[in-house]
């Protein structure tokens, strides 16, 4: 049984803020407006550096002004809750390893709409998350998880020449200072953004790409910065593309077709023959330097009916975590994103499991940092 009258730093953060109102999510029209060996998995905090001490040391201090300042928020927008509730000592820019990035993007939803809602109904049930992993045996929260301001960006379609430029900006600046982003959405088309930025740091960057959906339009409803076309456009970015796609269950003839000319670099794990997936042949097909990028709707609609897209036959949970936490053992997972959670009024799990999902990512990849000897792969 807990010990009721011990508390953890979510207890006390709670306790402290327990007479103010619950924080609104950020309006809808704000968003529309504007073992690779364990020896080797050690030393990822080291290499991933790259030597710039110097920089992170020039930089500390002034990382809470430089995150302020390059986020651009909508004058509608209000203040959102940090990621789990944790008090200034585990959450301060300065002192954390994880940078939450909030993204209510929304502007090339098809069908079901409010992905504009999805970081603010994450943020809220964090609060609800316990911090205790009881795989890891460990508090992964004590690593330190920063919450920036929300990023609202412009509408982004073929005529503007820079896209997400503001989401690129913020995780360019992040990685150079050796911190792990993982961005909530908003829509997918985000990812190319903060893909962009990493792929600029590891010329080497593979996608692991949980979806329902291959996303290999060269452009949807004559937008190429479209959610159905994020991975086209992403493919395109890599200086060595290598796009492994897991849950897959909805393609286009037109995306066959270039499938089946070019030849691209694009692993396809198809959720119809997940009984046969083999997860560390999935992971051994991409590179060192990994972006993970999570559609919600790649899991089956039974546990996340909360998507704009929903496909049966998709992901169920252990399957994904067993998937995550093998590619943050075996690869360096350079930073992620959660995207597509469309939250329904009234129901809470959906976006409970999006936000357990970023904490199990967090315990994770920060495993060995964290001094878990427990053999947990």
């Amino acid at each position: 049984m807990p010990n009721k009258n011990s508390k953890s730093p979510k207890q006390v953060s709670r306790a402290s803020s327990s007479k103010k109102p619950a924080a609104k999510p950020v309006a809808k029209v704000a968003a529309k407006s504007v073992s690779k060996s364990s020896n080797k998995s050690t030393t990822k905090s080291a290499t991933k550096s790259g030597g710039k001490s110097s920089t992170i040391d020039a930089t500390k201090n002034g990382i809470a002004k430089d995150l302020a300042a390059n986020a651009v928020v909508s004058e509608k927008s209000v203040k959102l809750p940090n990621f789990l509730g944790l008090p200034e000592n585990f959450s301060s820019p300065e002192n954390a390893k994880v940078m939450i990035i909030p993204v209510p993007y929304e502007a090339t939803t098809s069908y079901g709409q409010g992905t504009a809602r999805g970081p603010a109904a994450i943020l809220e049930a964090s609060q609800q998350v316990e911090l205790f992993d009881d795989e890891l045996w460990e508090e992964p929260f004590k690593i330190g998880i920063h919450t920036t301001e929300p990023i609202v960006m412009k509408t982004v379609d073929r005529y503007v020449p820079k896209p997400f430029e503001e989401l690129y900006d913020q995780v360019k600046r992040l990685i150079n200072i050796n911190k792990f982003p993982i961005i909530f959405g908003g829509e997918h088309s985000l990812t190319v953004g903060a893909v962009k930025a990493c792929a600029e740091q590891y010329k080497d960057l593979s996608i692991l790409q949980i979806d329902a959906h291959c996303d290999l339009r060269p452009e949807y409803e004559g937008n190429p910065y479209s959610h159905a076309s994020v991975s086209y456009q992403l493919y395109h970015l890599l200086p060595k593309p290598l796009i492994t796609q897991v849950g897959i269950r909805n393609v286009s003839a037109e995306e066959v077709r270039w499938l089946e000319t070019e030849y691209p670099n694009v692993n396809i794990y198809w959720a119809r023959q997940q009984e046969r997936w083999n997860f560390q042949e999935i992971i051994n097909t991409l590179s060192d330097n990994v972006y993970l990028t999570i559609d919600v709707d790649g899991l089956d609609p039974s546990i996340m009916p909360a998507t704009g897209t929903p496909e049966p036959g998709g992901i169920n949970w252990y399957q994904l975590m067993e998937l995550v936490k093998l590619v943050c053992v075996k690869r360096n997972v350079v930073a992620a994103d959660i995207v597509e959670l469309s939250p329904i009024p009234g129901f809470h799990a959906p976006d409970f499991l999006a936000a357990k999902l970023a904490y199990k990512l967090i315990g994770y990849r920060f495993a060995l940092d964290l001094g878990v000897t427990k053999r947990y792969v």
